[in-house]
């Protein structure tokens, strides 16, 4: 997988932390993986459809989403992952995903992409295979927590 595909991805996730508030996005270990899979408590999927196909997750402990999702609602406190935080894990997913992929445009073979709507999971003792393709698994130090980027992709 070539990095052009993969640096638009972890460059939102730093962006769209950064509109948060959040300060500290620094990019730790890299993995391959032969397949996409997670074993974090909460994961947002979004497929990807067009020159640009496969998928990409977002995994986070389950503080770390409450943290994030505290940030996106203000400073409103969450406790739970109930329907309203599902939501703004979805739209965290989207937000990423969509500067992602605008960045992804300036890629000469990349004429068009498109993203599907996200999948929420979350639980204790989760491990999910959302893919059997060749998966980069990127760890990124926020100070929300840890987010584990898979992005496993097909040109």
């Amino acid at each position: 997988m070539d990095v052009k595909y993969i640096t638009p991805f972890l460059d939102s996730v730093k962006n769209i932390m950064e509109q948060f508030g959040f300060e500290k996005v620094e990019r730790g270990s890299i993995r391959k993986k032969d397949n996409m899979n997670v074993d974090m408590d909460t994961i947002s999927i979004v497929g990807l459809v067009g020159d640009v196909k496969g998928n990409v997750s977002y995994a986070f402990s389950e503080e770390t989403a409450k943290t994030i999702i505290s940030k996106m609602m203000m400073g409103m406190p969450v406790e739970e992952l109930d329907e309203m935080a599902r939501s703004a894990m979805s739209e965290f997913a989207n937000m990423i995903t969509g500067t992602a992929i605008a960045n992804l445009s300036g890629i000469e073979e990349v004429n068009e992409v498109t993203p599907t709507p996200p999948s929420i999971i979350y639980g204790k003792e989760i491990y999910m295979i959302i893919t059997p393709m060749e998966t980069l698994a990127i760890d990124l130090e926020t100070d929300a927590g840890k987010i584990e980027v898979n992005i496993g992709l097909e040109m």
